[in-house]
């Protein structure tokens, strides 16, 4: 099972599996690691992401509090300040004066959640893939299971939910893996990419899950990711087509024929558009949503 969106409010698509037995991180497949400021993967090694890398780790490391909008407000201590102001000086002229000041306002009680202080660990499977896997025990992982899904959703821009042996657990329409880069750049398109991330100082490029959401909003029967990862293609498969897209700006959506879609998928766009078995292609532009929903009518008739 993977999860690709920003941030889940619950867990209620983990009811039928057993708690105590799943295990929550990445399959390392595009050098994830160092988002965590590793330089390299290192078997056993664990680490706890740092606080700097955004809301959820801040929380893991340092705890925090919310609200009881159930209870009654109450007259609370907030904080203490100093109170400068000027006044008048025997013999004339004005001199600082100052003194600590408690504020006091009236505020709901809070509640307080420690820190869950998860780490996150390196680790290879019988197969010598590589994974980054959090450290929940069975005592705190009901407890925190949400906000370190959020954690790593923070982080990575996706988590996996797994059994005790690795294996992703299978869950219909969830997102699948598989073990070839979709659409994958050709040597061409490798370079001019290089000289524009050296140019933008390594930025990351907008990600656009708009897109994402729409296709997944027509049920496909499966979707896949390969091994570029969250920010390469999908692939939406339909009764008739799969639809190859890109969350990242600027890319296009590729629509081919089902039957095919595995052979066409491991080709580069240019020898994609070159085999002539491309259906139709969307550029991402303002008009996308609309072709979009004229081509699905045509092709799925949705």
């Amino acid at each position: 099972m993977i999860i690709s969106k920003t941030r889940i409010i619950n867990t209620n698509f983990l009811d039928n599996c057993d708690i105590d037995k799943i295990k929550i991180g990445i399959h390392v497949t595009n050098e994830e690691y160092k988002k965590l400021n590793l330089n390299s993967f290192e078997e056993g090694m664990t680490v706890q992401p740092s606080p700097s890398l955004g809301l959820n780790c801040k929380k893991n490391a340092f705890g925090y509090s919310y609200p009881d909008k159930s209870k009654s407000k109450e007259n609370r201590y907030i904080q203490t300040i100093e109170w400068t102001w000027q006044q008048w000086a025997p013999g004339g002229g004005t001199e600082e004066c100052s003194k600590l000041v408690d504020i006091y306002r009236d505020a709901y009680p809070r509640i307080y959640v420690p820190a869950a202080n998860v780490e996150l660990t390196l680790t290879l499977n019988d197969k010598g893939e590589h994974f980054i896997i959090a450290d929940l025990n069975s005592i705190s992982k009901g407890a925190y299971i949400k906000q370190t899904i959020n954690m790593l959703l923070e982080i990575f821009g996706f988590c996996e939910i797994f059994a005790e042996d690795l294996n992703l657990i299978s869950n219909k329409n969830k997102i699948k893996r598989c073990n070839w880069e979709l659409l994958p750049p050709g040597i061409k398109a490798k370079v001019e990419e290089r000289n524009k991330q050296t140019k933008q100082n390594n930025k990351r490029k907008g990600f656009d899950q708009l897109r994402l959401d729409t296709l997944d909003s027509y049920n496909p029967l499966e979707i896949f990711v390969g091994t570029g990862g969250f920010t390469g293609y999908y692939a939406y498969i339909f009764e008739k087509t799969c639809y190859l897209e890109n969350a990242v700006y600027g890319n296009a959506t590729y629509v081919v024929p089902k039957d095919n879609w595995k052979d066409l998928s491991q080709l580069s766009k240019n020898q994609l558009l070159a085999t002539r078995k491309v259906i139709d292609k969307i550029t991402h532009n303002s008009e996308w949503l609309n072709k979009l929903k004229i081509l699905m009518k045509k092709t799925e008739g949705k």
